[in-house]
This record gives C-alpha cells, structure tokens and sequence, in this order.
C-alpha cells in the first residue's frame, strides 16, 4: 500500500502540487466522461479499431479483423495492452503499478 503524506491543510496540498508541477511533473488529465467502465473502453477501443472482449476469466485486446487465435490476457497485461492503444492515440494511460494490483507485483 501507499503511505501519502498526511495534509494538515488546503495550502500545504497547494504547495505540494506547486512544488511537483515546477519540478517537471504533470498532472494527469482525462477527458470529461472518461471511465474505465468495461463497456465504455470496448466502445472506446473499437472506435480505434481493436476489440476488447472478456472470454472466460480471460481479456482479449486485438485489432478488428485480426486473424489467427487471439492471445488471452491477464487483467493486468490487457490493462497494459489497453494502455499502449490509449496512449498511441494521445489519451492519458491508467498506468496500473504494483501498488493497485496485486498481480502486477513482481
């Protein structure tokens, strides 16, 4: 789990973000709407011309029209693929780290 710093006060957590956005950090931004709502990526996705379907307790990201057996994915690799096609079309990736889910630790 992740220890945040306890914040006292607004001005503190200003500071905070003042200090990090000078030192060459970005704040992530998402688009009004944007979910991670299954539906809402499938949706999404397939606008960018891959499908993404849950087989079993197994993820399927490919592009549309793909041949061959598609490759099944884990929740976090097909977090990962789905991250690639968002970010090759300049949307903010969820970048999933250890710390979220458990299977994504080493």
């Amino acid at each position: 789990m992740i220890d945040a710093p306890r914040i006292q006060s607004r001005s503190e957590l200003t500071a905070m973000i003042i200090d990090f956005t000078s030192k060459g950090g970005a704040v992530r931004e998402f688009k009004r709407g944007f979910t991670s709502d299954w539906r809402y990526l499938r949706d999404l996705l397939q606008g960018f011309g891959y499908e993404v379907k849950i087989e079993k307790s197994w993820y399927i990201v490919r592009k549309i029209g793909q041949g061959g057996r598609p490759k099944r994915l884990g929740r976090t690799a097909a977090i990962k693929a789905i991250d690639e096609i968002l970010v090759a079309h300049g949307l903010q990736p969820f970048m999933i780290t250890k710390h979220e889910f458990l299977e994504a630790r080493p």
